[in-house]
């Protein structure tokens, strides 16, 4: 998050850091639906039956010179976590797949979007300060879209948070939004 508010300040591209979402990583993109319960009790058991996996957080990357991120390393166990939940997920005949879902998500942390006009300063600011360092893929947060601010800016909230937690069997990981 430092870093995503130091390149809003430097740079004046606050779009990330305007949306307030906590620092994640992104394994399904967005999806409607009236009845998130199926959603719900499904990454309720799912969280329940699975541990957390380790992550490596480094290096950066960008998205067409308009998106830079760091990237998100998977282990051989938070690979096969990943494909499981997609499994899982294609359970929900409704829920839909873009061409970034599944095998073609490149893991990332987005830390600055709309970026193209500054990019190359942007990302001479950032070389050589790629740090790897060991993270976990703990939990899986729904999040719910609240609106669009006057910018025409998506705004999100926390739904809710499953701890992974095969401790605990199905669904003792769930935790509501804080």
């Amino acid at each position: 998050q430092a870093l995503v508010d130091e390149l809003a300040a430097r740079f004046d591209l606050r779009m990330t850091q305007r949306q307030a979402i906590p620092a994640h990583v992104t394994l399904k993109y967005h999806f409607e639906t009236d009845d998130i319960a199926p959603v719900e009790r499904l990454l309720a058991d799912f969280a329940g039956g699975h541990a957390a996996a380790p992550v490596t957080v480094g290096q950066f990357g960008h998205f067409d010179e308009n998106v830079v991120f760091a990237t998100v390393t998977f282990s051989p166990a938070a690979q096969m976590l990943f494909e499981a939940l997609g499994t899982a997920l294609r359970q929900l005949p409704w829920m839909p797949w873009s061409p970034h879902d599944g095998a073609r998500l490149r893991p990332h942390m987005t830390l600055v979007e709309h970026c193209r006009p500054r990019f190359a300063e942007v990302w001479r600011h950032l070389a050589g300060r790629a740090r790897h360092f060991p993270a976990a893929l703990d939990n899986l947060t729904l999040l719910r879209q609240t609106g669009t601010d006057e910018d025409g800016l998506t705004r999100w909230a926390t739904h809710q948070t499953f701890i992974l937690d095969r401790a605990h069997g199905p669904g003792g990981g769930a935790r509501p939004p804080r």
